[in-house]
């Protein structure tokens, strides 16, 4: 079956043709010719103009409807695209309607080739430059049109993709500069020596990298049901699983393969400018196996500095926002205050509250609690490039699909979060 980049080549080269023959036509009206060879040759000149309009009648009512399938499709996922940018081009359907033709094994090796063909067209990039512009390696690319739609719902499903600095890089190449500040001051007065004062220090910040990844599989009997609807199922599939891994990364990872997360180096109690880079403080609770009394939660808040506490916000898992909810000041007024509209958040003494469930619980030693500018204290990296082998061979019977993407991340500045550690 051809594709619709395909089908608008082939108008294209008609159009050509018959423009050449009509050219042809009309020289031999001005010689003397055999006129009914004359009146054949206008003939099929007349038929291929109506077969080529006709052609181009049918290609834009696909075109129309393939568009109409994928508003369709962004309506489900309850995301409507905010404006023709948004809507995907020729080449990104004709992409699509490919790849999906590849996932259901219909001649998959050997359109393997021409869908890196249609990758390049539909990022605007040179096919020779493709392998190095994404670094994929084996594999073909999950298009624009289905990519865009699995990186939507897993950083809107995602906790922690919301509240830290998210970068999107073409290389695992990535590095931040903090600025430590420190740079000292003095005073003095006319004609008074100007003694050297202390210089601002900075580091560097390089984020662990890791692949992330999805091995989904189904049956051969659904694929070829065409009731299964193999692009959102594989969406949906993928989402889960990177939200998931992106909220245990960026909270708890160790850096080994994978990003290195807050907690990824346990918080120490030295202050601000005592401690190692990017290791974060914590404040005990001052009870065994408790997160503490309403004071402990305002210690936490003013433990953080004034340009954190401007765009602070408490994260902690469910079971613990269950024990906050509940507790009241010396006043015997709650703490906890839910959004007074649709949409709002709760707030927990003034500051938003998020909830993210790869947060520790509350136990001895751990720390279930924490505020600040998430967005100051971590980055996220991403790389685009989200790509898929398919696997028919490794499980007779079945269908599976590696899905994966590089992703790193690592804290930058650990003063802008405190945590709140339960006492042993």
């Amino acid at each position: 079956m051809a594709t619709l980049a395909e089908v608008k080549t082939a108008i294209e080269e008609q159009a050509k043709g018959t423009q050449t023959l009509r050219d042809e036509v009309k020289k031999l009206q001005g010689d003397v010719v055999d006129q009914d060879s004359f009146k054949k040759l206008e003939a099929i000149v007349t038929d291929l103009d109506e077969k080529r309009q006709k052609m181009e009648t049918e290609y834009l009512a696909e075109l129309k409807e393939a568009k109409e399938l994928a508003e369709e499709a962004s309506l489900k996922a309850g995301r409507r695209g905010t404006g023709s940018e948004d809507a995907p081009n020729e080449d990104q359907i004709a992409h699509k309607s490919a790849f999906v033709d590849f996932i259901r094994a219909r001649g998959a090796e050997s359109q393997k080739e021409g869908l890196r063909d249609m990758e390049a067209k539909s990022l605007g990039l040179d096919v020779k430059a493709l392998g190095s512009a994404t670094g994929s390696g084996s594999g073909v690319a999950v298009p624009t049109v289905i990519a865009r739609d699995i990186q939507t719902k897993t950083n809107d499903d995602s906790v922690m993709a919301g509240l830290v600095k998210v970068v999107g890089v073409g290389t695992s190449d990535y590095k931040e500069i903090v600025d430590k500040g420190g740079l000292g001051f003095g005073w003095l007065g006319a004609g008074d020596d100007r003694a050297g004062t202390a210089k601002p220090d900075v580091y560097e910040v390089e984020p662990a990298m890791g692949t992330v990844y999805a091995y989904p599989e189904a049956q051969e009997e659904q694929l070829d049901d065409v009731f299964f609807d193999i692009e959102n199922w594989l969406v949906d599939s993928a989402r889960t699983s990177f939200a998931n891994a992106r909220d245990m990364a960026v909270i708890a990872g160790n850096g080994a393969k994978k990003p290195l997360g807050l907690l990824g180096t346990a918080p120490v109690a030295d202050a601000d400018g005592d401690r190692a880079d990017r290791v974060f403080q914590f404040l005990k609770s001052g009870k065994a196996a408790t997160i503490g009394d309403a004071e402990k939660l305002i210690e936490l808040v003013y433990l953080t500095k004034s340009r954190y506490r401007a765009n602070g916000r408490f994260l902690m898992n469910s079971l613990t926002t269950s024990k906050v909810r509940t507790m009241k000041d010396g006043e015997d007024r709650f703490l906890w205050a839910d959004g007074l509209a649709v949409g709002q958040p709760a707030t927990l003494l003034g500051y938003a509250v998020s909830t993210a469930e790869a947060m520790p619980g509350i136990a001895a030693n751990a720390t279930p609690i924490a505020f600040g500018d998430f967005r100051m204290a971590y980055t996220l990296v991403e790389r685009h490039d989200l790509r898929v082998t398919r696997d028919d061979i490794t499980k007779p019977g079945f269908v599976k699909w590696h899905i994966r993407q590089r992703l790193g991340g690592a804290p930058t500045n650990d003063d802008a979060v405190k945590f709140l550690k339960v006492a042993a």
